[in-house]
C-alpha cells in the first residue's frame, strides 16, 4: 500500500500498479481487508453505471484516504466534465471521464481538474486528500497539480487513435472500455483495428516515451498476465467487486 504521495510517479515510471473496484457504500474495514488481501494500490468507485450519492462518496473517500489509499471516481458522462472540481472536493484523487471522443472534452476536463495556473479548478478542497498537510492555498494547489491524476476512457476506435493527443491535452491515464469499444468495432468492420488486442497494442505504441499510461480493466489473473506480456503496467481489478458481502 503506497498512497497518493508517490502513486503518480510510480504510474509514469512504468512500475506495475493495480487497483480494485469497490462499492461506494463499503466501510473502512471492508476496504482495508480487500486492499490488504490483494496488495492493491488504489480503489475505484463507479458513478457511470450506478447511483451517485455524494454523502456516500465523501464517506468512502474518507475511509480510504485515512488508510492511505487513493480513490478513483468514474463520473456519469463526459458532458459533465464541468463538475469535476466539485467531485474532487468530496475526496477522490483521480477522476475518470467515460466515452471521450473529442479533444475539447479532455481540455475542459483538465481545466476543471487542475488548479491555476495549470487549470481553472475553483478553490475549496474541503475533503480533498493531502489538505491537512498542505494548508497554504498555493502550496496545496501545486501539490495537487503534481499528484492528482486525470483519466480519459477510450471506448471507440476514434478515441483509441487519439490516445497520445489525449495525454498531450492533460490526461495522465487513458483507460480501457472494451464493451463499448466492441460496439464501435462492430459498426466499423473494415477498420484496420479489428480486435481488442489490436487496439491495446495501438495505444501502447502511441504512449511509448510519453507521460501518459494505459490502464486496463481486468477480470482475472490470466487476463492481467496476458496484458502484462503485451507491455501494460497499470490495471484495475474488477473481479473482486462481487466477492465482498453486501
Amino acid at each position: 500500500m503506497h498512497g497518493i504521495e508517490n502513486l503518480k510517479q510510480r504510474v509514469l515510471s512504468g512500475e506495475r500498479v493495480v487497483g480494485v473496484s469497490v462499492r461506494m457504500y463499503w466501510d473502512r474495514a471492508t476496504i482495508k481487508e480487500l486492499v490488504d488481501d490483494g496488495n492493491y494500490d488504489y480503489v475505484a468507485v463507479d458513478a457511470q453505471h450506478g447511483p451517485l450519492d455524494e454523502r456516500l462518496l465523501v464517506e468512502v473517500c474518507q475511509a480510504a484516504n485515512a488508510l492511505g489509499i487513493p480513490v478513483q471516481l468514474r463520473i456519469k458522462h463526459a458532458s459533465l466534465a464541468f463538475l469535476i472540481g466539485n467531485m474532487l472536493d468530496l475526496g477522490p484523487s483521480m477522476i475518470e471521464v467515460p466515452q471521450v471522443n473529442e479533444l475539447d472534452t479532455v481540455r475542459a476536463s483538465s481545466d476543471a481538474f487542475y488548479y491555476p495556473q495549470r487549470g481553472k479548478r475553483s478553490w475549496g478542497p474541503a475533503f480533498s486528500p493531502g489538505r491537512d498537510a498542505h494548508e497554504d492555498r498555493l502550496e496545496y494547489a501545486d501539490w495537487w497539480n503534481s499528484h492528482g491524476m486525470l483519466w480519459m476512457q477510450l471506448e471507440s476506435i476514434r478515441a483509441v487513435t487519439q490516445a497520445k493527443d489525449f495525454g498531450d491535452a492533460g490526461a495522465t491515464v487513458v483507460s480501457w472500455g472494451p464493451n463499448d469499444l466492441a460496439f464501435d468495432r462492430e459498426a466499423n468492420p473494415h477498420h484496420p483495428l479489428q480486435t481488442d488486442d489490436d487496439c491495446v497494442e495501438h495505444v501502447l505504441t502511441q504512449l511509448q516515451d510519453e507521460d501518459t499510461t494505459l490502464c486496463l480493466r481486468t477480470y482475472g489473473a490470466e487476463q492481467l498476465a496476458r496484458y502484462s506480456e503485451m507491455g501494460a503496467t497499470m490495471f484495475m481489478d474488477e473481479s473482486r467487486l462481487f466477492e465482498v458481502p453486501r
